[in-house]
């Protein structure tokens, strides 16, 4: 193997070791930011090392980023038809709404998908830095030190456990470090070691760091050795300034929620164990009835339904497909009377002398012995996550609404403030159809400013109403301030809707085969809003910012197996609504394009003087190539090393230029022979000297150049010469 596909296989170890790296660095983020879709991230990852090391032209593999980040905006976000001119105003829209938001500072009115432009965009310039980094510097200790301190905070501060990872890091990293160290001493030496031989120098590198990375999986932990900062910096915080929201609560799950609002500071004790196949909101009960402080059941006493032993839970909401049943194993460390619920949860699994019990009107599932509650430690719970159709939800028209039967699920206070309805409808008015309108509602909280807080939550005052206060005034707060308010805006404007209690899908910490091990602890306590959508039935949403909702449910996923009652519309009723919408994007586009006309026009002078300096501008450039291009060569190349491939390169762009110039090589003259001419016309050896060295190098194999300082200043001579 030459020396050349010995480096590229030596590259191609190193970067799939950074590629590493940049993944432990990829995951967490997604995790604590609800961010999806991580797979096309790590693909996006990948290309931007795997183009320059196969060789790709810049201008190749910049126009392949660029197609893929297309590609992978348009499956993320575009909704509805694909084709190519829904593509098209799909992005015309987004340049539009995103350039108005930036030239007008409203920067929480940038689009996701813009965000994931400017992601994509930054993964793209810091593996330009990566690479300059290992093929310049041969060394990556900063960035190695970087992703450690990365994680080792993230595993401090938040809730996010970096045990396995931070063992993952520092293998991978003294990997890297060791074989960059390995490869500078090769680079001295004046021929590149052979392949067997690079790989015996590895071989004790690999075997030390491997067993010793094993050792530290197998080998018992100590215990900390300082006690969590955490609760400290948090407690210096509540102490601090005046004026603050007042005495913090402790995170769980409570009954009561009668007065909601108020501070709370975090805890991690474990309450409960899952395992699944993937993350799941656990639901406990629901709550009908608000009060301006909270939330109550309107029903004091209700009936109790068995449920079990061949008697589903029947949820109203709609279960997914048979094929897709599985069950949740639940280990509970908590004393909790009552079972926790993954969506679209089937039925559990019998316990000798236990029977479940179903509360009719919050839907919580309570376990009975002797004819009292009790908590059990384990449990399992059959499952069908739920699935929706995009057609079934683009009918969702308000006119198929139940005149009867959702009273309790659309009461408000009469004492609720009018800019609350007035705020529900000026969201809702251009959504035709009810999942439109909750969609609406549910992103409004992302794109307006509202931030999530646990610890700096004001209380509403003695006669304020709690939505009314969290929407219009503190614009702060957590999952039940979120909840709550999305659902009293969707009561507002008509839909159905009602508060849900339970968990959020708590930390992955293992998997065994296909099942995964969560653990939810007290932290993960959480609140959502579930919103009744006709012919498809009780649907959730996460208002809260932070969280991205009920696991596994695909909001857009067409299903062909659909119930009976999913299908009572044909397929064709999606089309008046289809090309409604298609319209009004239209209009949108035709309208940013008209004041873009507009501008364009009360400017057009400026645009043609612009347009006209830049012409002469290019024009003159080319006129002068021959000046100004040798001195951005000697520029350009002063940068690179000259070793082999780089002085392979530097020849080869001398003898363009010498062609240029206009003395062209002939068919069959021989490089020395070219070369004498050369030198012949310039006067001097420069010429000479440089096909020399480039004929042993070419010839011997070697990696290095003998005497570059001086090849460097001959090929420069050159260059400069071309320039008349």
């Amino acid at each position: 193997m030459n020396g050349k596909w010995q480096k590229r296989l030596f590259l191609a170890v190193i970067y799939t070791l950074v590629f590493l790296l940049v993944r432990e660095w990829l995951i967490p983020i997604a995790k604590l930011t609800g961010t999806g879709h991580l797979g096309l991230f790590l693909i996006f990852v990948g290309l931007c090392f795997a183009l320059p090391l196969a060789g790709t032209p810049r201008w190749l593999s910049a126009s392949l980023k660029v197609v893929f980040s297309a590609w992978f905006i348009t499956r993320a976000y575009l909704e509805g038809p694909t084709g190519i001119g829904a593509v098209l105003r799909f992005f015309a829209e987004e340049f539009r709404v995103n350039t108005q938001a930036l030239l007008s500072g409203d920067f929480a009115g940038i689009t996701d998908s813009f965000r994931t432009v400017l992601f994509l965009a930054l993964i793209w310039m810091a593996s330009y830095l990566i690479q300059f980094w290992i093929e310049t510097r041969m060394s990556v200790l900063l960035f190695y030190g970087m992703t450690l301190i990365f994680i080792t905070v993230l595993d401090t501060f938040s809730p996010y456990r970096a045990d396995a990872a931070i063992l993952r890091i520092l293998v991978i990293g003294l990997l890297l470090v060791g074989l960059l160290s390995l490869a500078k001493l090769a680079s001295g030496q004046s021929r590149m070691p052979s392949l067997p031989s690079a790989v015996l120098m590895a071989v004790p590198l690999v075997l030390i760091v491997g067993v010793s990375g094993a050792l530290s999986q197998m080998l018992p932990k100590s215990e900390p050795a300082w006690p969590d900062p955490v609760p400290f910096l948090r407690s210096l915080a509540d102490g601090a300034g005046s004026g603050g929201p007042g005495e913090a609560g402790k995170i769980g799950y409570g009954e009561d929620d009668s007065m909601l609002g108020g501070p709370f500071i975090g805890d991690n004790t474990v309450v409960f164990q899952a395992n699944v196949k993937s993350g799941q909101y656990w639901k406990v009960e629901t709550k009908d009835t608000y009060t301006m402080r909270g939330w109550v059941n309107s029903a004091e006493e209700q009936e109790l339904i068995p449920v079990g032993n061949g008697t589903p839970i029947a949820d109203p909401l709609l279960a997914g497909k048979s094929r897709d049943e599985d069950t949740a194993e639940l280990t509970m460390t908590h004393d909790f009377k009552f079972i926790v619920q993954p969506y679209g949860a089937q039925e559990p699994a019998p316990v000798e002398g236990v029977q479940f019990l179903k509360e009719s009107v919050t839907g919580k599932v309570v376990p009975f012995r002797d004819r009292a509650p009790v908590s059990l430690e384990r449990y399992s719970v059959s499952y069908s996550e739920p699935a929706y159709s995009l057609t079934a939800l683009r009918q969702t028209m308000p006119d198929k609404l139940p005149e009867s039967g959702f009273e309790r699920y659309l009461q408000l206070p009469d004492e609720l403030p009018q800019r609350v309805r007035d705020l529900a409808a000026e969201l809702t008015e251009n959504e035709p159809t009810l999942y439109g309108k909750a969609r609406s509602v549910e992103r409004y909280f992302s794109q307006n400013g509202y931030v999530y807080d646990q610890l700096n939550v004001a209380s509403p005052g003695a006669g304020d109403d709690y939505v009314d206060h969290f929407l219009f005034d503190s614009k702060r707060g957590y999952c039940d301030n979120f909840s709550t308010s999305m659902v009293v805006l969707l009561r507002s404007a008509g839909i159905p809707a009602r508060w849900v209690k339970g968990f959020s899908e708590g930390e992955d910490t293992g998997r065994k085969g296909e099942t995964r091990r969560f653990e939810i602890t007290n932290n993960n306590a959480h609140s959502w809003v579930e919103a009744y959508m006709p012919g498809v039935g009780w649907m959730p949403f996460e208002p809260t910012v932070g969280f991205n909702g009920a696991g596994g449910i695909d909001y857009d996923l067409n299903i062909d197996d659909q119930p009976e009652e999913q299908q009572e519309t044909p397929e064709q009723a999606e089309k008046p609504e289809q090309q409604k919408e298609e319209k009004q994007a239209a209009a949108a586009g035709s309208d940013f394009w008209k004041s873009a006309g507009e501008f364009f026009s009360n400017h057009r002078n400026f645009f043609y003087g612009a347009a006209a300096v830049l012409l002469a501008a290019a024009v003159f450039a080319w006129l002068t190539r021959s000046k100004w291009l040798p001195k951005y060569l000697v520029a350009r190349y002063r940068r690179r090393q000259f070793d082999r491939e780089g002085f392979e390169r530097a020849y080869g762009r001398l003898l363009k230029q010498l062609r240029k110039y206009g003395l062209t090589r002939a068919d069959g003259k021989t490089l020395s022979d070219y070369a004498d001419e050369v030198d012949a016309h310039f006067g001097g050896t420069d010429m000479r000297r440089l096909t020399g060295a480039y004929e042993e190098n070419l010839y011997g194999g070697r990696e290095t150049v003998p005497r570059a300082d001086s090849l460097r200043e001959s090929w420069e001579n050159l260059i400069y010469r071309t320039g008349g």
